[in-house]
């Protein structure tokens, strides 16, 4: 793979540097004018490699959201399959009748074992390959000779199709759509190198040992965490349309599973969920007080402040934080003259922090204990670009029931992928993490 091969390169280039400089360090001198030359050109082949391997990682990342360039025999075949012949199918099986899968359905399931296996992922129940999440498409056709599409000219019998099985929860992400790194359908596990720099250059003595100037890395290690989400089906609906329970259940899927990453993506602990954007040593940080405080300009500048200080002012940069938190800036005047500017700007919807852009998700926390205070909110800033999100495999599906399931007349199918995330630059990140809203 090209992007290990960069790596390992660079790798060895960082190993080289190492060994000159442990070698002048040993000898208690300090480098010669030969070795400072190496030394200079080991450096430069490293910064030039390192602009490389993060150009080919957001080409990787551009490349593994396209989708795959399917044969028209395997268009069909995606065209045809249908998630509610698919969830009965399920059901019967639970039930202990179950009756073999055939067609579209069947050829799906193969294909998503294939992928889970090559993903290195245990099966339990079904699997669905990763091709089968894709934006829902809608296609209609009238059957009116008239072409109208009223109930007068026969708009009752316009036939609605839905393709797809979830819709693109991938890109449903606050964060994602700021301009997160995201790849799909990984197999392995993904490293992605951190890049720490060296200190810079100082003058030394005639025979002071120099510094070490190389700069070190490390990686961002990404595996898979199981990312559940669940429907509950009614006997009812089981026994409708293949279309009532294709639109409900994936509606009820896609929402789950949202509302499960969005808060690891910023609150993870990193144990079996991602190290969130909160949990991430050595972002910025900005304290409100003892007991947190209410927000206000001084701490909105102070979070571009801490990334900025950073030389990490680049890129998709922008404010990330909840409902609560918008509603109270909106009403906190930027100053305290008599000007009747908010924090919250609303006369430039598109920038209204400190000129920059802002993302509300209530996934966000207002939640969060500081001092005598358990009501505090969360607010971020920073380069979503620096932000790596990886999954693996597609979709794997069970169907569950114990005796209240039962007694209500439902049953709940439970859908689980596999994901992470992390931070590739801490300092391309600030929080407020004790701000009061109330």
């Amino acid at each position: 793979m090209k992007l290990k091969l960069l790596q390992e390169t660079r790798g060895g280039l960082v190993k080289q540097a190492r060994e000159l400089l442990d070698a002048a360090a040993a000898e208690k001198r300090a480098l010669t004018a030969d070795e400072q030359n190496k030394l200079a050109n080991i450096e430069g082949e490293i910064d030039g490699l390192t602009v490389t391997i993060d150009a080919e990682m957001r080409q990787i990342a551009r490349e593994s959201t396209i989708a795959p360039n399917l044969s028209k025999d395997e268009q069909r075949t995606v065209d045809r399959f249908s998630l509610g012949k698919l969830v009965r199918h399920i059901d019967r099986a639970f039930r202990g009748s179950p009756v073999a899968l055939d067609g579209a359905e069947a050829e799906m399931v193969q294909e998503g074992e294939r992928e889970a296996r090559g993903s290195g992922l245990n099966i339990s129940g079904i699997a669905l390959p990763s091709l089968l999440i894709k934006p829902v498409r809608e296609q209609r056709a009238t059957l009116s000779v008239t072409g109208g599409t009223t109930d007068q000219y026969g708009g009752a019998l316009v036939a609605t199709e839905k393709r797809g099985l979830i819709g693109d929860f991938y890109n449903s992400s606050v964060i994602e759509q700021a301009g997160a790194l995201v790849f799909t359908g990984l197999v392995n596990n993904l490293d992605i190198p951190r890049y720490v720099a060296g200190t810079a250059p100082v003058k030394k003595t005639e025979n002071e040992a120099a510094g070490d100037v190389a700069g070190t890395f490390t990686d961002l290690n990404l595996t898979p965490k199981r990312l559940p989400g669940y429907a509950e089906i009614s006997d009812q609906l089981l026994m409708q349309s293949d279309a009532n329970v294709e639109l409900f259940v994936g509606g009820e899927i896609q929402k789950s599973m949202n509302a499960v990453k969005e808060r690891a993506f910023f609150h993870g602990t990193g144990t079996s969920e991602p190290t969130g954007i909160a949990a991430t040593n050595g972002i910025g940080s900005v304290v409100g007080g003892t007991n947190g405080a209410a927000p206000d300009w001084a701490d909105i500048v102070d979070l571009e402040t801490e990334v900025a200080v950073d030389n990490a002012l680049d890129g998709a940069v922008r404010y990330f934080t909840n409902a609560k938190v918008r509603g109270k800036l909106k009403k906190t005047l930027n100053t305290s003259s008599t000007d009747s500017v908010k924090v919250w700007d609303v006369r430039t919807p598109d920038a209204p922090l400190n000129g920059y852009a802002a993302s509300i998700t209530n996934a966000i926390r207002s939640d969060l204990t500081k001092g005598n205070q358990s009501l505090s909110s969360a607010i971020f800033f920073g380069n979503a670009g620096d932000f790596v999100i990886g999954y693996w495999g597609g979709i794997m599906l069970e169907m569950v029931r114990d005796s209240t399931d039962a007694k209500a007349g439902k049953r709940t199918l439970v859908a689980s992928t596999y994901y992470d995330a992390g931070v590739r630059r801490a300092q391309s990140f600030s929080a407020m993490l004790d701000a009061l809203t109330a």
